[in-house]
């Protein structure tokens, strides 16, 4: 593969993480970076838990994990210390997580050790305060940072998202703050410290909860299927699911499917021409979602997704296939743009990067053995 821009190229990065912040590396090493995991003999425990315990982890592992190198130092002696500063000191960024190989007693002896590099470290409530060493999950995250209120059905308890959603949304703010304090670093030649706390990042990603606030004085509350109107929530069709939202007050929308029902005949067509569908207060409760549902999936078991989606663009309805896995897999559209990536010749594919600049990038090569590094270049 042609080499190409790379904008992180000759910026080296000390990787001590282990999950919360696994995936903010590889960003920058998917970015050009020379991201260096440092692993005591036998490796993190990420290596082995993801590569033996866990059926399927590892792909897990590969996906947080590639494009980066790996060492192996014994910090608890003083040998491997010493070699780790050597690292340390030509380092532009070094990521620590909680429970790591170093944590926040050592960032005073990194800046000592590199008083320019950026010092980001990562853990579940941040550096200090009553949970500072409180245990944490993905669970107890996503329900400390409030996203789980917002998960569920209102009559039901709060859940968690799946997927392991806390450990992508710190690793998003993560990467983000570490990439603004480099910049600065490269322009002004100060090093920085960084405290990112999980739970406030899912604090601070709370869907539109906010703006509900400030628009409308109104705290958000999960609404399982559907949300503010009947109609909003997800359909079996012939081959799958579609979503749809048809709301009268969007006008065309909710005519386009009651002209498209009277069309072919369909005898739903009837029960939604009842004056209480053209009343909001109705279409907001729960009973409505009850009586929707089934009256359009009558009507939409009759139909394709494919056959769903055009005749809802040709008559200007919101509608949307549901795509799965396999689907996203297979689509046009992304297999076109090489969005997803295979690892090696005979690796999994991983989603690549959702953008694409003006030079053509590196694809991403596969995770590394343990203690596996190439010459910096």
């Amino acid at each position: 593969m042609t080499p190409g821009f790379r904008p992180y190229t000759g910026i080296r990065v000390l990787d001590l993480t282990h999950d919360l912040a696994r995936y903010a590396t590889r960003l920058f090493a998917d970015l050009g970076a020379e991201v260096i995991r440092v692993e005591p003999p036998g490796g993190l425990p990420d290596r082995a838990r993801d590569t033996a315990e866990v059926p399927g982890g590892a792909e897990a592992f590969a996906f947080h994990n590639a494009s980066k190198q790996s060492v192996v130092l014994d910090l608890t002696g003083n040998e491997g210390r010493a070699a780790f500063a050597d690292l340390a000191r030509e380092a532009q960024v070094i990521v620590l997580e909680r429970g790591g190989p170093l944590g926040a007693g050592d960032i005073a002896w990194l800046r000592d050790l590199n008083p320019t590099a950026t010092i980001t470290h990562v853990s579940p409530y941040g550096i200090g305060g009553p949970l500072q060493d409180a245990p944490a999950s993905d669970l107890t995250l996503q329900a400390a940072g409030g996203i789980a209120w917002m998960t569920g059905s209102a009559d039901e308890p709060p859940l968690r998202l799946p997927g392991g959603q806390s450990a992508m949304v710190v690793s998003v703010y993560a990467a983000v703050a570490t990439a603004m304090c480099l910049f600065d670093a490269e322009t002004h030649g100060r090093g920085h410290i960084l405290d990112v706390s999980a739970q406030e990042a899912i604090a601070h990603s709370l869907q539109n909860a906010i703006q509900v606030w400030d628009l409308e004085k109104r705290v958000s509350h999960r609404a399982g299927e559907g949300t503010r109107d009947a109609s909003e929530n997800i359909y079996e069709c012939r081959d799958g699911h579609v979503f749809l939202a048809s709301p009268p007050t969007t006008g065309v929308s909710w005519k386009g499917l009651m002209a498209w029902m009277a069309e072919v005949d369909h005898p739903s067509r009837i029960p939604f021409s009842e004056p209480h569908w053209l009343d909001r207060k109705y279409r907001s409760k729960p009973e409505a979602r009850a009586e929707f549902k089934p009256l359009f999936e009558a009507f939409t078991r009759n139909f394709t997704r494919q056959e769903l989606v055009d005749n809802a663009l040709k008559r200007r309805i919101v509608m949307a296939p549901v795509s799965r896995v396999r689907d996203v897999l297979d689509d046009p559209q992304l297999t076109y743009r090489d969005y997803f990536v295979p690892l090696g010749e005979d690796g999994p594919s991983f989603p690549g990067a959702p953008y694409k600049m003006s030079e053509p990038v590196w694809g991403v090569s596969p995770p590394p053995a343990l203690g596996q590094r190439a010459a910096r270049g």
